[in-house]
Parts: structure tokens; C-alpha cells; sequence
């Protein structure tokens, strides 16, 4: 049974908020956060090699945990950075675009102590766009909100709502849209309410109230490198404090007791690249995918192939190629090829550019996207900042 709770808060005050956590710019995907480059006193690019993507400095950062013995606070600053963007999207079949602002949004992570660590990533405002482009409203949602206990140098347990692929995080992306090898989800039992539906559903890129217990079997020349394990739980929900009437709606809290079912993850980590697969099963359902990264230089190679089996004893094939180029600190360029076979379509390519600058305490992002497919193409600008 789903429980759900209301919040309503005046629409004055979540404009309120938004234009006061808003002020200083408008930006693509999460884990870039400048307090960190405001604590310690270093650049951006500390961490990113094009922001949100990390390079190997900001690989070990995270895994151990937003510390490391080389960085020493240099200052006491708020502990959290703003992320804003405005988006445009161009239908090109149907003749028909939109620009929205889509996201304010308060991120904060930190150590607490040597053993436990906390992520947060919070929606004051978030829209999105419907099949129609009709605007959605879901302010007051948590795109991540998380937990992490490690007991020893081996094993770590992390509990909240997080995405629930580890080894190539969807976060990280530099492209507006995500690989269709970890979208491409399996519904669960269907009900009347398409919102239970869609918190039913299990895709490798979505976000669910989890616990997940990773152990790491061989470790590496550092903490970010071994051979890990990872078991989830995930659960049918949504962390969220909505913000208006239209929020109450689409992202109320809501949380289901029983579990979608579990996931298992194992990967072999060396700096940047990876290989690994993973593996889901569910009440009639499963969703299995292996996946390889290779850092060769300014390139980062992808590869990600699954299938899954849905409740109504069907199978489906996903297959996600990309490549991206970070030639110098500010741009990047990328190109990604996703094929599922049981939507029908031609396989879709997607040409990314990033732009980025000054990537010092604060961040000014540019994405463009291209979507080339048969019958459906589309193009999408994003510009923000994060500071």
C-alpha cells in the first residue's frame, strides 16, 4: 500500500525562494559543487575535467567519502552551492518548442566524520516537459538524498534515495539526455495511478529510496580503485517536500513497503575506466546489463548493452555507444548512439557540446544537443551556472 504525505506551501513562497537562490545565473547535470572549491581554496577543475564529469582526483575524493588526507580546509564558507538553468526544446516533426526555466536547486555534501558522509540535492523549482510539452511541476523534490556509513576500508552501506547504478553514475553525464541502456526500465504491477506506475518502474538511471551495501573485494593504487560488489534494495517511492499545489500532485512524499526487488553490481574500477555488469530481478520481471568505460587520454569510450524481461513476457534488447572528447578545460564534445529494439524505432544519435567557464569557484555551463533519429528529431539547449 502507498502512503503519501502533503505539504502545501504557498506558490509566493517558492518564487520567493527561487529568485533569492537564483540570483547570480542560470545550469546540465548534478555532482558540481563549488563549496568544495570555496572550503578548500582550489578550482573547479580540482575535481572535474569538464564539470559535472570527474577526473581521477575527484574519483577518489568521492569514494572516500568528500575527504582526502591532501586537502586541508582553507576557509569556513555555507555549505552548499546553488545549481539554476534555463532549457529550450525543439520539437522538429511536430513544428513546436518551449524554453522553461527548469531547476533551482541547493546541493550539499560533506564528511561528518571519518566514517559517514552525506549527499543532498534538493528542487526548489523543477519543470519538466511531458510527451505534449505541457510543463510539469515537481518543486520541492530531492534528486538525491543519502546517507553513507563505512565501516573499515572495505565495506560501505548507503541509505536514501539515490540512482541505482554505481559504476558509470548518470549524473556525471555531460549530455542533456541519458543513455537509453541505463533509462530503459521495467514496469512493476500496474495500477490505476500513473504516478505509483512510474515510482514502480526500475530503470538503472532512476532514482529510488534504496539501502545498498558495497563491499570491495581488491583495492587498487587508491580508495576509488578495486573490485566492488554492490547490493541494493530499492523500494517504490519518492523524498520530497513539495512545494504548491501542483507539486502536492506530481511529487508528493511517497514511500511503499515492500521492495521492487534486488539488485546486484559488481565492477572492476581502475582510475577513469571500468568494466562491470549488473543485474535486477523483480516480482516477473529482470533487467541485466553489462557495461565498459575506457579512459584513453581527453577521450572517454562507453559501452553499455542489456536486455530485460517485463511482466508481460516480453524481452527487450538496449544498446548505448558514446564517446566523449574534453580537448581543454572549458569544452568538451561528444557523441552517443542508443538503440532499443522494443520501441520500434531506428537507433537515435546524439552530438553533445559543452561549454564551460571559468570552472574557478563558480561555473557558467552550456550544453547543446542533437537528437537524429528516423521520424524524431529534436534539439535542446541548456545554459546555467553553479556557484
Amino acid at each position: 500500500m502507498l502512503t503519501i504525505f502533503n505539504n502545501k506551501i504557498s506558490r509566493n513562497v517558492l518564487y520567493m525562494i527561487a529568485i533569492l537562490a537564483g540570483v547570480g545565473g542560470t545550469s546540465p547535470q548534478a555532482a558540481a559543487i563549488p563549496y568544495f572549491a570555496r572550503k578548500y581554496d582550489v578550482r573547479c577543475s580540482q575535481c572535474h575535467s569538464l564539470p559535472p564529469m570527474l577526473n581521477e582526483f575527484g574519483q577518489r575524493f568521492v569514494s572516500n567519502g568528500y575527504r582526502l588526507p591532501e586537502l586541508r580546509a582553507a576557509k569556513r564558507t555555507l555549505p552548499f552551492a546553488v545549481w539554476v538553468s534555463e532549457r529550450a526544446e525543439l520539437d522538429h516533426g511536430r513544428d513546436r518548442g518551449k524554453a522553461f526555466p527548469n531547476r533551482v536547486e541547493l546541493i550539499s555534501a560533506d564528511a561528518l566524520a571519518p566514517w559517514l558522509s552525506y549527499f543532498a540535492e534538493w528542487r526548489v523549482l523543477s519543470y519538466q516537459t511531458t510527451s505534449s510539452q505541457r510543463l510539469l511541476g515537481r518543486h520541492g523534490r530531492f534528486e538525491d538524498l543519502f546517507l553513507q556509513f563505512r565501516a573499515g576500508n572495505r565495506l560501505t552501506i548507503t541509505a536514501g534515495q539515490y540512482r541505482m547504478l554505481n559504476q558509470w553514475d548518470v549524473s556525471r553525464r555531460l549530455s542533456l539526455s541519458e543513455p537509453v541502456a541505463f533509462s530503459a526500465g521495467v514496469g512493476g504491477a500496474p495500477t490505476r495511478d500513473p504516478r505509483l506506475n512510474s515510482l514502480r518502474s526500475f530503470s538503472w538511471s532512476g532514482r529510488a529510496p534504496a539501502i545498498r551495501v558495497t563491499l570491495q573485494s581488491s583495492s587498487g593504487r587508491s580508495s576509488a580503485d578495486g573490485w566492488f560488489h554492490e547490493f541494493t534494495v530499492p523500494f517504490s517511492g519518492e523524498l520530497s517536500i513539495p512545494l504548491g499545489d501542483e507539486a502536492d500532485r506530481n511529487a508528493s512524499f511517497a514511500l511503499e513497503g515492500r521492495a521492487k526487488g534486488v539488485a546486484y553490481e559488481t565492477y572492476y574500477r581502475r582510475g577513469l575506466s571500468s568494466v562491470g555488469a549488473a543485474f535486477f530481478a523483480g516480482s516477473e520481471r529482470w533487467l541485466g546489463n553489462a557495461t565498459g568505460v575506457l579512459q584513453a587520454g581527453d577521450h572517454s569510450l562507453l559501452l553499455s548493452a542489456g536486455t530485460a524481461r517485463f511482466r508481460q513476457e516480453r524481452n527487450d534488447f538496449r544498446l548505448t555507444i558514446g564517446e566523449t572528447w574534453v580537448p581543454v578545460r572549458w569544452a568538451g564534445l561528444g557523441v552517443r548512439m542508443d538503440h532499443q529494439s522494443g520501441v520500434r524505432r531506428r537507433p537515435a544519435v546524439f552530438p553533445v557540446v559543452n561549454l564551460s567557464f571559468p570552472a574557478s569557484k563558480y561555473t557558467f555551463l552550456f550544453t547543446y544537443e542533437q537528437r537524429l533519429q528516423a521520424d524524431n528529431y529534436g534539439t535542446f539547449f541548456e545554459l546555467g551556472a553553479v556557484f
